[in-house]
């Protein structure tokens, strides 16, 4: 196995015996969708409610390398839990999702191949709404390189309903970036 499929193998593990509902997020899911890039880290969103970040943190920390010196007051006020991997040093970021959105996105995961692993992976159009929240330059790119592989096979009337949700929390650029990078 090499470092990622440990890190991954590791953390489906970690999330059956503690029953936490997890999706591989960020560039290993643009990975998985065939997209050529490389990234440093694990991207993991895992499905919470807000009353038992504190629990699930404890439990992260006691498997998981904490980055922070306070890291359950970290993941409470930031809602992300930044850890190493003690055997190869890689770094995972622990998501939580908390939104109707991240929820939805969870459970709309499918599984897909992480090298000899068949783990829950975040939708292609779930990628695209995550990507087009964040809007960074590196975001940014992998959505171009989405578009080129992706384009016609995307669900756009499930995209166009997202986005409309986005719109009315007052993120209508959501909608102008998609509409610029997949040129509808």
């Amino acid at each position: 196995m090499n470092g990622f499929e440990k890190v991954l193998n590791d953390v489906d593990e970690f999330c059956k015996r503690v029953k936490i509902k997890y999706a591989v997020m960020g560039g290993m899911a643009v990975l998985a969708h065939g997209i050529s890039r490389s990234t440093d880290d694990v991207d993991i969103n895992i499905l919470v409610r807000l009353e038992d970040l504190s629990k699930i943190g404890e439990k992260i920390i006691t498997c998981f390398q904490p980055l922070h010196i306070n890291p359950i007051e970290f993941f409470e006020k930031n809602f992300v839990l930044p850890v190493t991997h003690s055997k190869t040093g890689i770094g995972i970021d622990f998501a939580a999702g908390l939104s109707g959105f991240d929820e939805t996105a969870i459970k709309r995961s499918k599984k897909k191949k992480f090298f000899s692993l068949s783990l829950p992976c975040i939708t292609i159009e779930d990628l695209i709404i995550y990507k087009l929240f964040a809007a960074r330059d590196k975001d940014l790119l992998d959505l171009k390189e989405i578009a080129k592989v992706h384009k016609e096979k995307i669900d756009r009337i499930y995209l166009k309903d997202m986005l409309v949700k986005f719109a009315e929390l007052e993120r209508t650029d959501m909608e102008k970036v998609f509409e610029k990078i997949f040129k509808l």
